[in-house]
């Protein structure tokens, strides 16, 4: 153990919570996330604009908030009211809702680098100065409904094909072939990198009856902010926490229980991290947390996830904080920290250590239009979760949502990156700087 502190927080996360989503753990527009954007979660506003009802017709002022001027927008951001959203297939009679979305961009670095790994190590934008098909989404789902039946049952199925197909597979098998893992059908002709492929990310069965719920089969995890599916991010690319010290997925079981006022608690067994259903290697986990609506402006989430990887995975324990305020007029916080450790390695008698600090501001402006920055910073302490040695890596992102109407959303972003260490490494650029700055946008259809 390299510092007291660590240890200290690793027994306060293991202490305090118990055993689901919090506000800020919420499932986005498609239930299909353990996450959705802050904007969307809390949308109380001291004045009543920048939120979904801000102005009551084009023409409409606030004052201070922003709604000043035509169509209910700032002159600089016009936006009318949007409509219904349109749906491909919509819900039928028997409670069952099919939906997705087809996302495409473009992501560059001013490098000038155009290849297949020149965005790296930014997570799930490595492809650099080309388009790309990032996710072709299709999902079909009934919600159990305890509230108008005494017990009830539903499911929930998702599949994806795009450049992000391959960072949502039960790859936490390696090389073998299990579930999903190696859905590929692009890859790089020289190291052999996953470009295009396919996968299942969830496919589970619920049961609810009074105020609790039971998941069981292959879902997303609750840990941390960010999630995979397109539209529940407020940005293009993704936080480093997210990508090099989360899981994805888990398979296993997950109980729910929402009877508290403004507490909600979960828990269950998971068989490791971004595994199919096949538990090979014995993997055993506790997954689970509790949230917290501390008030109409302010949530607090902790989760985590610990056990056995297996044979040959030692043992992890990880958990994230996340918490999120409605500061008001349209402007909201959120502040996320994640810790994790693996320890018990054949290789390595020594604990390795990764964790950061993720802030994100947003201004929703009105209805078609939400600006927002992030602020990180991942610490791979042991160099054993990204790739390029011991270090820090810290980031700056700035990016805007417009949303034209309820089935269209357009994506710029701005970042900036640079890692810190001792060893001379340059992750950046195919392996020539140790910072990089980027900038890319994508598109959103949702069907």
């Amino acid at each position: 153990m390299k510092t007291d502190w660590k240890t200290a927080m690793l027994a306060v996360g293991m202490l305090v919570g118990s055993t689901t989503f919090a506000v800020a753990q919420q499932p986005g527009y498609y239930n299909a996330g353990k996450v959705s954007y802050v904007g969307e979660q809390v949308t109380v506003s001291d004045c009543g604009c920048a939120t979904d009802t801000a102005c009551g017709s084009c023409g409409d002022s606030c004052s201070s908030c922003g709604c000043q001027s035509s169509c209910c927008g700032i002159d600089w951001f016009p936006c009318c009211a949007h409509g219904d959203q349109w749906s491909l297939f919509g819900e039928n009679d028997c409670g069952v809702t099919i939906g997705g979305w087809v996302s495409a961009g473009f992501y560059a670095n001013a490098g000038g680098v155009r290849s297949n790994t020149g965005n790296a190590p930014v997570a799930f934008r490595n492809i650099s100065n080309t388009p790309t098909v990032d996710q072709v989404w299709l999902y079909a789902e009934k919600v159990a409904d305890a509230e108008t039946y005494c017990f009830d049952l539903g499911y929930r199925a998702d599949f994806v094909w795009g450049a992000d197909g391959p960072d949502t597979q039960a790859f936490g098998y390696g090389d073998r072939y299990r579930w999903d893992n190696q859905w590929n059908t692009a890859t790089d002709s020289g190291d052999g990198t996953a470009l295009y492929g396919s996968a299942i990310p969830q496919l589970y069965m619920t049961a609810a009856w009074s105020d609790w719920e039971l998941k069981v089969g292959h879902f997303y995890t609750t840990i941390g902010y960010e999630v995979v599916t397109a539209p529940d991010n407020f940005f293009y690319s993704h936080a480093y926490t997210m990508n090099y010290g989360e899981p994805f997925t888990h398979t296993g079981a997950m109980l729910t229980y929402s009877g508290y006022e403004n507490v909600t608690l979960n828990g269950g067994w998971v068989q490791g991290w971004d595994t199919g259903f096949d538990n090979w290697e014995a993997q055993q986990m506790f997954l689970g947390g509790v949230s917290w609506t501390i008030s109409d402006k302010a949530a607090l989430t902790w989760q985590c996830v610990g056990g056995s990887f297996g044979k040959n995975g030692g043992d992890s324990y990880m958990n994230s904080w996340v918490f999120t305020y409605d500061i008001g007029c349209g402007y909201s916080y959120v502040f996320q920290h994640d810790l994790g450790t693996q320890y018990n390695l054949d290789d390595n008698p020594d604990a390795v250590y990764w964790y950061g600090i993720n802030q994100y501001l947003f201004k929703e402006i009105n209805e078609c239009w939400k600006v927002g920055t992030r602020i990180e910073w991942f610490d791979d302490e042991d160099g054993a979760r990204v790739g390029n040695g011991a270090g820090s890596y810290y980031a700056f992102s700035l990016g805007a949502n417009w949303t034209p109407n309820s089935n269209l959303i357009v994506r710029p972003e701005l970042r900036w990156d640079k890692f810190d260490n001792n060893s001379g490494a340059t992750p950046y650029y195919d392996g020539t700087k140790d910072n990089g700055f980027f900038g890319g946008l994508d598109v959103i259809l949702l069907y």
